[in-house]
């Protein structure tokens, strides 16, 4: 929050006078009267910028990463109609990302809680960091579509490894309009994950005719670094 001490010969210039500083409007801004006119002495406030719901959340984590060590790193504000957009911008994404978006997910979701907390009516908060999303949605895009020829071609379920409601909700829409496999979520929290199935047996090359039979499918993101 921006808040600056301005003085001038009359109240409303000692206002003016921080407005003009801040870039702000009126409406914008608390003021509060350090000092009274008066006889050879001037008025002195202190004026402080009344934030937006979007710019607390803004505020909040850009607090929040500071204290995490990452010290360069700026949070940009935009917003759309039914969501608030953050993005982090940093030198170390690794300390902000986290291992396969986690540490980005947390964040968001507090960022969520408390906008959601202080706000009238419902938005979604949406954070990115240096375009994360973004290539793990490509990334995830590419393995549906590994996974739904692994399918047609044997005729065999994959279970997927857990993943956080938003990369299932990739590999669903990636998949609905597919002619030959169908997708569902199973498991209960943290272990939730999607299954993908073939649509019918009639349509899988090389199908069997067996009962159906599950692979548990790992995709990592990362690999390992060896020992």
């Amino acid at each position: 929050m921006r808040t600056i001490q301005a003085s001038g010969k009359t109240l409303d210039g000692a206002v003016e006078n921080a407005l003009k500083e801040l870039g702000l409007a009126r409406d914008q801004v608390e003021v509060k009267v350090l000092q009274e006119g008066g006889f050879l002495r001037n008025f002195k406030v202190e004026v402080s910028q009344i934030l937006t719901p979007a710019q607390k959340i803004q505020e909040f984590l850009q607090n929040i990463i500071t204290k995490m060590g990452v010290e360069d790193g700026v949070v940009e504000l935009g917003q759309s109609d039914d969501a608030i957009l953050l993005n982090i911008k940093c030198e170390n994404t690794g300390n902000v990302i986290g291992y396969r978006g986690e540490t980005l997910d947390a964040l968001q979701y507090l960022c969520s809680l408390m906008l959601n907390e202080k706000s009238s009516g419902f938005k979604r908060v949406i954070l990115d960091c240096e375009g994360y999303r973004q290539k793990r949605e490509k990334t995830l895009k590419k393995l549906a579509g590994n996974i739904e020829q692994k399918v047609k071609r044997t005729g065999v379920a994959v279970s997927l490894e857990p993943m956080n409601p938003y990369e299932r909700r990739i590999i669903h829409t990636a998949l609905q309009n597919s002619k030959y496999v169908t997708t569902e979520s199973e498991g209960q929290g943290v272990n939730r994950h999607i299954v993908v199935s073939p649509k019918n047996q009639s349509n899988i090359l090389n199908a069997i005719n067996a009962p159906r039979k599950t692979l548990n499918f790992v995709y990592r993101s990362e690999k390992k670094k060896r020992r």
